[in-house]
Order: C-alpha cells, then sequence, then structure tokens
C-alpha cells in the first residue's frame, strides 16, 4: 500500500546533521549515558541506535542489524538490544547503509559480541576489509573486519522469514546499499527501505579522485535509479530529518525521527539531485 506521510520530528539537540551524511565532522558522538531509548518503529523493525541511526530487524531465527555507528555506540547499541529484551547473541547478520565510519567503526566489536557474519556490497565490502574509507570523501579509517559475504546489486539476504533486497546506490561511498524490505503492521503489509547514501559529501572532489574515479557516473546512475523507484511507504534514514508531520494512517512510532514518507522520499531525492548538479556546474 502506499500512504503519504511526513516524518515525525524529534526535538533533541542530537539530531542535528546534515542531508549529505555525517562522516567528515561528526563531533559529539552518542554514547550509553545520554542515548535515546529504543522502541519499534513498525513491525520487527527497532530504533537501537544513537546519533547515527541504527536498527535491529528481528525474525524467529535470529535478528539482522543495520549499521552499527561508532565505536562508542557499540556498549549503547549492546544495551539497547537488552532493553527490548532481545539477546545480543542472536544477532546473525550485520549490514550496512555504506562505509563510512559513522555508520560502520563498529562493526569489528559488533561481529566479536555477536559472531555474526557480516555481509556488504562491493567497494563497501572492499573498504570495510581494508579499514580505509574508499569514498570520494576519504574519511578518517577504522578497525578492519572480514566480510563473511559480498553480495551484488539485487541480492538478497534472508532469515527467519525476512527477505531484504540490496539496491546499489554508489556516489555517497563506492557500495552504498539501499536495503527493502515489507513488514506487516494492523493486517496490513507496508514497503520499507533503509536509507544508504545518494550523492557524495560536500567538499569531496569530484573530478580526478583518486579514491572513487567514477563518482560522478556513479552517482548520476543512483539518482535516476531513485527517481525511477516507487516510493516505498517507509523510508529509513540513518539521520534525523525534518520534514512534516506523520500522517495518522501509517502506524509508525512517534519517536522516529529518522522516518520519511513518500513525499518525504521524492523531495529528499530532488533535493539530492538538485544539489549533485549545482556541484557539477560549479566543479
Amino acid at each position: 500500500m502506499r500512504l503519504i506521510c511526513g516524518l515525525v520530528g524529534l526535538s533533541v539537540a542530537m539530531f542535528s546533521m546534515s542531508a549529505i551524511g555525517a562522516a567528515e565532522g561528526a563531533e559529539g558522538i552518542q554514547v550509553a549515558s545520554d542515548g535515546v531509548e529504543p522502541f519499534r518503529v513498525i513491525g520487527n523493525i527497532y530504533y537501537v541506535g544513537g546519533q547515527y541511526g541504527s536498527y535491529l530487524i528481528t525474525t524467529p531465527e535470529g535478528h539482522i542489524l543495520h549499521d552499527t555507528g561508532t565505536v562508542d555506540m557499540h556498549e549503547l547499541i549492546v544495551s539497547n538490544v537488552e532493553k527490548l529484551g532481545f539477546n545480543i547473541r542472536d544477532i546473525r547478520l550485520i549490514i550496512s547503509s555504506h562505509a563510512h565510519w559513522d555508520h560502520i567503526e563498529g562493526h569489528a566489536a559488533m561481529r566479536r559480541a555477536t559472531g555474526a557474519q557480516v555481509v556488504a556490497l562491493g567497494g563497501d565490502a572492499v573498504a570495510l576489509q581494508a579499514g580505509q574509507d574508499n569514498s570520494a570523501l576519504g574519511a578518517r579509517g577504522w578497525e578492519p573486519v572480514t566480510v563473511d559475504r559480498v553480495v551484488e546489486d539485487g541480492d538478497t539476504v534472508n532469515l527467519g522469514g525476512t527477505t531484504l533486497r540490496a539496491l546499489w546506490t554508489a556516489g555517497h561511498t563506492q557500495g552504498a546499499t539501499m536495503w527493502m524490505t515489507s513488514v506487516e503492521e494492523g493486517g496490513q503489509t507496508f514497503d520499507v527501505a533503509f536509507r544508504g547514501g545518494e550523492v557524495p559529501n560536500d567538499g569531496a572532489p569530484l573530478v580526478d579522485n583518486p579514491r572513487h574515479p567514477t563518482v560522478v557516473e556513479d552517482t548520476q546512475r543512483t539518482l535516476r535509479r531513485l527517481k525511477e523507484l516507487d516510493p516505498p511507504d517507509l523510508f529509513l534514514h540513518n539521520h534525523a530529518r525534518t520534514y512534516p508531520a506523520l500522517n495518522p494512517d501509517l502506524p509508525v512510532n512517534p519517536n522516529c525521527a529518522s522516518c520519511l514518507d513518500a513525499e518525504g522520499w521524492r523531495a529528499m531525492v530532488a533535493s539530492a539531485e538538485a544539489s549533485f548538479q549545482s556541484r557539477l556546474v560549479e566543479r
């Protein structure tokens, strides 16, 4: 079903991040002492992250963790999973939105804590294993982590009746991935997508970039693909957003400050494209 809804704003200062991402200048990292309480977003999806969104997708056969945040967020995420009544050792898979340190720096620690398999796409799998940012930005690195499964565009991961499909959205990083699934809530089915990344960070070189030479072509392809997609009923960003109030017909937890609807999705994609086009003109 397709519902038009907006983002519920959560007036917490820690959520003042840019639309492009925070990898180049993230400060005030969220830690366990001042974290937002975890909550169920919709269906079997729970918010367990801090400043940089991390989500737990639960199933009867174990769970999937989407993004691990920074190393400073590790104890917060572990604590939040346990507060919700789940066992951290039941996390079977770790997936990610994109390989920037503020979203995946905690992968190695979480893999040790859970024994979960790490899944990543293409250039992001290379970056995770090397511990080096190979995006156009080239921000700081992280502790290398073994990638147990390298997926391609369109591949799926399946666990306990839940299927997530990988959509390659290169540009923000080489292997940025929008994971797509569906959930049941109140006897209805809702399409849900987790943000991967759209365009390179502000300030990242677009011409002759030694880390990501095809960044312009990859970004243009991503923007075309996103515009061609049917907007998801619910889009889960990995940073908080500021869009109009939530349509009450969409059964999403009102604490969700990273939820976008179809209208918010279109606005985000249009804004990203306009921003990128202006950068191409100025280069």
